[in-house]
């Protein structure tokens, strides 16, 4: 048996042109869930793309933001996280789905109001996932995903920490033509 030379296993592996790239878009709904405060942020949102670089591997940009409203004695506490990232997903299709594994680095933004005071922060986060899509016909697919957000913590012990994200929304994949 021939074994395939070195270079091309490498030349395999690059991009290829951008006339024959896949794009996608995906955007949904987002849920997250934060492990050290014990809260969950019920109101979400998410909004992606990703350029195929192989069929296996994209390069993907992710933003997000998660709400909620905490009741007080006196009032209610306000609290939102955003983020924007960009990353690397795997991706491989087994049957109908397709399964994807990611990791995303960006920036994380926190805040808070309450009693008529807002405080907020940004720090470095790194978000690896993993996820389903299931194709719906023609280009568009239903995707469930599962975030874990590490958060790196400020010198003033703000926030940092982990969360956990939930994306249940739509696909849209452009192919070359």
């Amino acid at each position: 048996m021939r074994r395939p030379s070195p270079l091309l296993l490498v030349l395999l592996c690059l991009p290829r042109p951008a006339a024959a790239q896949t794009f996608e878009i995906s955007g949904g709904y987002a849920l997250a869930r934060d492990a050290r405060d014990q809260l969950t942020l019920p109101s979400g949102w998410m909004a992606g793309a990703a350029i195929a670089l192989t069929p296996a591997f994209s390069v993907v940009a992710d933003a997000s933001g998660q709400y909620a409203t905490v009741a007080l004695f006196t009032g209610d506490a306000s609290l939102h996280v955003h983020t924007v990232m960009g990353g690397a997903r795997a991706a491989a299709r087994l049957g109908k789905l397709t399964e994807f594994g990611q990791v995303l680095i960006g920036v994380v933004r926190t805040s808070g109001s309450a009693f008529g005071a807002t405080t907020s922060a940004q720090s470095l986060g790194v978000q690896p996932g993993v996820g389903i899509d299931y194709p719906l016909g023609g280009r568009w697919a239903a995707r469930a995903q599962l975030d874990v957000r590490l958060i790196r913590r400020q010198a003033d012990a703000t926030n940092g920490g982990l969360q956990y994200r939930f994306v249940a929304g739509l696909t849209r994949r452009f192919l070359p033509r």
